[in-house]
């Protein structure tokens, strides 16, 4: 019997993902809410797939703009898609949700507690958990409107669960899409481990200037420089000291082990994952503060760190310097704008609170 699974979305990550599933036997269900998004798809019914890695022709079982038909006796759902949609993907997952189904955020920035609590305060009662870890499984593009390259595979994928308490059943699910997966403490550690709200605001922040001039730009090739390379380990150490502040133990998964092919620990990526990316060039794009890098990654993302670090007094000042010059560029405060302790109602809450929320579900 072929496994089930759901693929929500219609982006880079989502193509791959199914794509992937499809190519290894499961059942694939693709879903989104935008039929334009998979007209393609749903016209041949397969995914194009390319890259050093895997490469053929991927039929996909299910094309839907119906999610209840999409999830329907799958045991996974998974949810590759921006931080700012989670709302609005639980608002239609409440209602056709089963008993044991798992819903995987790669990567979440906590969206895993924010969908448990919207599912029941929709009065979804069933018997779930929402589980999310520090990356896309797929270093991945799309190339056109039927076709994936996915050039890296996730060779580790640290993953937490909420409520904990069903962190076993949970990851076990996965393991069966993604045997890497493995178990952390907790959702908010799984939030903890996201790489992109590292790497991806000094990328923007310092190379404003580039990027505002009206041509392609390779953020990860050209703009990653020995300075901005600085930057990134010093925030990365700053988000390590802020899991060390919630008594998170490691692997921190530090951001050294994927820029450092020679030290002794792969990182969630494999060890030759940066000097594939930067050979295949496809991410030469445009990018201005409108780009997912800053809709997410810093609203979402780094507005995340910096008041968690303030919850667990925790300094940050290279987290909360980018997060100002990138809000005065964007002309917002993101503090007050973007995904914070304080916006999810956390910030009132001891410790002792907060650990029982995530162990639990429910406050106490």
């Amino acid at each position: 019997m072929k496994e089930k699974i759901a693929v929500l979305g219609g982006g880079n990550g989502s193509f791959a993902a199914a794509a992937d599933f499809a190519l290894q036997g499961c059942e694939v269900r693709l879903w989104s809410k935008f039929p334009e998004e998979l007209s393609a798809v749903r016209e041949t019914g397969t995914i194009t797939v390319s890259g050093p890695t895997l490469r053929g022709e991927a039929r996909i079982a299910l094309v839907t703009d119906d999610i209840s038909e999409a999830v329907r006796g799958v045991e996974v759902i998974l949810s590759i898609l921006p931080a700012f949609t989670q709302i609005p993907i639980a608002e239609s997952l409440a209602p056709c949700l089963e008993d044991g189904q798992v819903v995987y955020l790669p990567p979440g920035t906590f969206g895993s507690y924010i969908m448990y609590r919207k599912f029941r305060e929709m009065g979804c009662g069933k018997d779930i958990a929402v589980a999310e870890t520090g990356t896309n499984p797929y270093l991945t593009r799309k190339i056109d409107a039927h076709e994936v390259r996915i050039v890296v595979r996730a060779c580790h994928l640290p993953t937490g669960v909420f409520p904990a308490k069903k962190t076993d059943d949970a990851v076990g699910k996965i393991q069966g899409f993604f045997p890497s997966a493995h178990a952390i403490e907790d959702a908010l550690s799984g939030a903890l481990m996201n790489a992109g709200p590292v790497i991806h605001p000094p990328l923007i922040v310092l190379n404003t200037g580039p990027i505002e001039h009206p041509s392609a730009y390779d953020i990860h090739n050209e703009g990653t420089t020995p300075g901005i390379r600085k930057v990134i380990s010093l925030l990365d150490g700053e988000r390590i000291r802020v899991r060390e502040g919630f008594d998170y133990q490691p692997n921190h998964y530090p951001l050294e082990d994927y820029y450092d092919e020679t030290r002794p620990n792969e990182w969630m990526y494999p060890r030759e994952s940066k000097r594939l990316l930067m050979a295949s060039h496809l991410w030469s794009e445009n990018i201005d503060y409108s780009h997912r890098y800053v809709t997410e990654d810093i609203a979402y993302g780094l507005a995340f760190l910096v008041s968690a670090a303030a919850y667990a007094g925790v300094d940050v000042p290279v987290a909360r310097s980018l997060l100002t010059i990138a809000g005065v560029v964007a002309g917002t405060d993101f503090m007050k704008t973007g995904r914070t302790f304080d916006a999810l109602g956390l910030s009132g809450l001891s410790m002792k609170q907060l650990k029982n929320l995530l162990m639990e579900g429910t406050q106490s």
